[in-house]
């Protein structure tokens, strides 16, 4: 007769799986058994009968036959062993269809009402020595213990993008990054198997606004703003009150170092820094006392960034350090073109740095010149980076170092706008004419092929192009490519999954459609960069275009909206960022509106579209209402997961880097991807990137990426060895990429992964 197993015997069988899963190789062979071959999927491995008898023993549906009940220390066990598979993109998807989110949520919900019903006793009580106190006593300390083991494994969802996603749409976000903090405080380690702690769950989760909003209800934004602070400039409780710390040469030494990455890897994302400073003015006063720390994020800029009154200067016991620490953070949010447009229409940063180089000037042989020193220095970089767009040929940019030598500082600074001259490079007029060849005869020919066989044609003569003259596929050819392609694609059902809603709207209706001022800006810089590219010419006429083509954008995806039951900043008023998407395509069709519009409108109708261009899908009513009022965008749950997912297989010595510094590669993504690579890729490999994404398949956004990161890997390694990861890869545009020369290599990761990514992007209805 069959005998089931005790508790020591299962505890010690999930001691040694929980090793096994402990490795990558260990993994696999627990979700894809002797085989080891990741696309085909067998429902008899190892991982998937741990996940039903997790599944079944949480949902108390065990058969008879296995004899008693798991107690909770065999379930914690084994959910454990989920976990170390369920916290990697591709044991997610293993393990997806046995919804444990869900499963261990709803346990955790009936734990806490059993602790809730559990009548612990008080010291009062006449029965405190009896046994039946001492039971209820041991019950409260179990009931605790294994509620915070399923918060525990609830949180771990936390560490891949769409992870993030499934844990949002359980409603416990809030108490697990709550749990989180306090284990975070107490600098406890993730679990027995896991080297690194909670830094790279949080920036994780701190992309997201509803991530980044539970991150500042439980007090770590406030926590981590005191920390940095007591390292700056001084902590509540030093010892001596007037004494400051002797400082090291390097304005940012290692310990204030490791404090800024911390910072900066949560404001990151647009969301994340949106849910923290949109709409929010700045706390300043008219004097400010020593003790006095910032407790959120707006303080801590108005204290180290805007230093504009005698006050804040004689606050501070460090005042060229804290400002230059200051400074750092400010050039690193403004590399996100909407963190910079927000920052800039609420708070006019510009002005207030361009002032601060007029006051730091000195008269030299009856001229005033601006003296050079870190933070002069430092304030023109972001001046220049703010007014100027462009990829790596397209605008030069200052450096930051100061030569001890006594030679002169070879950039020169500014105290007004325009910048001048040294930082534009004249790029020549740009012919948009391209050689008859087979591709140009194929897009003016009468069209005998239709719907996918059009599509076909067309794929094969851009890879053949791209291969041996993809500099010549630009202008005109891009237009065409375009046009025709959206009008072919809008008939095949596969691709156009959404339906055409006919524009209810009129001149006088659009023209009544607001659009924010961060929106405004953003019309100005994308027509400055159009001048600079001569893709455009006169900047009025080009602005009003634009300005109309925008305000027509908005009331028609607005009519695709619904307001969302939400308490999210960045979910409550339309999409808060700038359309970087719409005014791209503004700009490859050189400024005219009605080509733009006829394009965008069918567009519309494409999977592509909620990918390639952000705002399409914001709040929209194409999604299933919880997905839609999550405020987390199928970029980076989808996209942003996918990449992670590849990298882990293709390239795992990126993806440790990541990990090891803190930083996630669904982050960095999501943030050249929301602006369309602007300011990191030249204009022509933009408009590339935007061709193959229609041409090859939207699921090419991922290998786009992954192309990038692998052409970035010897970078990435050295500055993880640096720590300065986040720095390179948001500072610094993408040197020496070309679409058109890795689509070779992007036509192989489609060929491997296209069945599970693509599949997991156009079903877009599903979280």
């Amino acid at each position: 007769e069959h005998q089931a197993p005790d508790e020591k015997t299962l505890l010690h069988v999930a001691d040694i799986l929980s090793m096994i899963a402990s490795s990558t190789k260990g993994r696999r062979h627990l979700m894809y058994g002797e085989k080891k071959d990741i696309f085909s999927r067998t429902k008899s491995s190892a991982a998937h009968i741990i996940a039903e008898f997790t599944k079944k023993a949480l949902q108390r549906q065990l058969p008879r036959e296995a004899g008693q009940a798991p107690t909770h220390a065999v379930i914690g066990a084994y959910l454990y062993i989920c976990r170390q598979i369920y916290n990697t993109c591709e044991g997610l998807l293993v393990l997806y269809p046995y919804e444990l989110h869900a499963v261990v949520a709803e346990t955790w919900r009936d734990a806490s009402r059993d602790l809730e019903s559990v009548n612990t006793p008080t010291p009062g009580d006449d029965d405190s020595g009896s046994d039946n106190s001492s039971i209820t006593i041991r019950e409260a300390y179990d009931v605790v213990a294994w509620e915070d083991t399923l918060r525990d494994n609830l949180l771990n969802f936390a560490s891949t993008a769409k992870g993030i996603l499934l844990l949002q749409q359980t409603g416990a976000l809030n108490e697990c990054m709550s749990y989180m903090h306090t284990r975070y405080e107490k600098k406890l380690q993730v679990s027995k198997c896991e080297k690194f702690g909670y830094g790279y769950m949080v920036t994780q989760v701190a992309t997201t606004s509803p991530g980044m909003a539970a991150l500042r209800k439980t007090g770590y934004m406030k926590a981590l703003i005191g920390e940095l602070w007591s390292v700056i400039e001084c902590g509540p409780i030093d010892i001596t009150l007037f004494t400051p710390k002797s400082w090291p040469v390097d304005p940012i030494d290692k310990s204030l170092h490791k404090h800024m990455i911390r910072l900066l890897n949560v404001l990151s994302s647009f969301p994340a820094v949106y849910e923290l400073l949109g709409d929010t003015q700045l706390p300043t006063k008219q004097s400010y006392g020593f003790r006095e720390i910032p407790e959120c994020m707006a303080g801590l800029l108005d204290r180290v960034v805007f230093m504009d009154s005698p006050a804040k200067f004689h606050s501070l016991f460090n005042v060229d350090q804290s400002h230059m620490f200051g400074l750092r953070v400010l050039s690193l949010m403004v590399s996100c073109l909407d963190s910079f447009l927000m920052l800039q229409s609420q708070y006019q940063i510009q002005e207030k740095l361009l002032a601060a180089q007029s006051d730091n000037q000195a008269v030299n042989k009856d001229r005033k010149e601006i003296i050079v020193d870190m933070l002069s220095v430092e304030r023109n970089s972001i001046l220049v980076r703010t007014y100027l767009v462009g990829g790596p040929t397209e605008r030069v940019l200052p450096t930051r170092s100061l030569e001890d030598s006594g030679t002169r500082y070879s950039f020169p600074l500014f105290s007004s706008f325009p910048v001048p001259r040294e930082y534009s490079p004249n790029l020549g007029g740009r012919s948009g004419i391209m050689p008859d060849n087979e591709l140009t005869e194929f897009l003016d020919s009468r069209r005998s092929e239709k719907g996918k066989a059009w599509v076909d044609k067309c794929r094969n003569l851009l890879s053949k192009f791209f291969a041996s003259k993809g500099d010549q596929v630009k202008g005109a050819v891009i237009q065409k490519i375009l046009e025709q392609s959206v009008n072919v694609m809008s008939t095949i059902p596969e691709e156009s999954v959404f339906p055409l809603m006919q524009f209810a709207g009129n001149d006088s209706t659009v023209k009544a459609v607001s659009l924010t001022p961060l929106q405004q800006l953003g019309i100005k810089i994308a027509i400055r960069y159009g001048i600079h590219l001569k893709v455009v010419h006169t900047s009025s006429d080009a602005t009003d275009s634009l300005t109309f083509l925008m305000r027509q954008v908005k009331f028609y995806l607005e009519q695709q909206q619904k307001t969302p039951d939400s308490q999210l900043k960045y979910m409550k008023n339309g999409y808060t960022g700038f359309d970087w998407f719409a005014a791209t395509v503004f700009l490859i069709f050189n400024g005219n509106h009605d080509r733009a519009w006829d394009f965008l409108q069918s567009f519309s109708t494409l999977g592509a579209s909620g990918y390639l261009w952000i705002p399409r899908l914001h709040a929209s009513v194409h999604l299933p209402s919880a997905l839609s009022a999550s405020g987390i965008h199928p970029l980076f749950s989808s996209t942003g997961h996918n990449i992670e997912f590849i990298l882990q297989i293709e390239l795992p010595l990126v993806s440790s880097a990541f990990k090891m510094s803190g930083y996630t590669p669904a982050q960095i993504c999501q943030h050249w991807l929301t602006q369309c690579f602007w300011n990191y890729l030249d204009w022509q490999d933009v408009c590339h990137y935007i061709v193959v994404c229609l041409i090859h398949g939207v699921d090419h956004q991922v290998y786009v990426c992954v192309a990038i990161l692998n052409h970035l890997q010897s970078y990435i390694m050295a500055h993880m060895q640096t720590h300065d990861l986040i720095m390179f890869l948001k500072e610094e545009p993408i040197h020496g990429f070309k679409v058109a020369q890795n689509l070779k290599y992007m036509l192989e990761l489609e060929k491997k992964y296209r069945k599970m990514v693509l599949p997991d992007m156009l079903n877009i209805t599903r979280p």
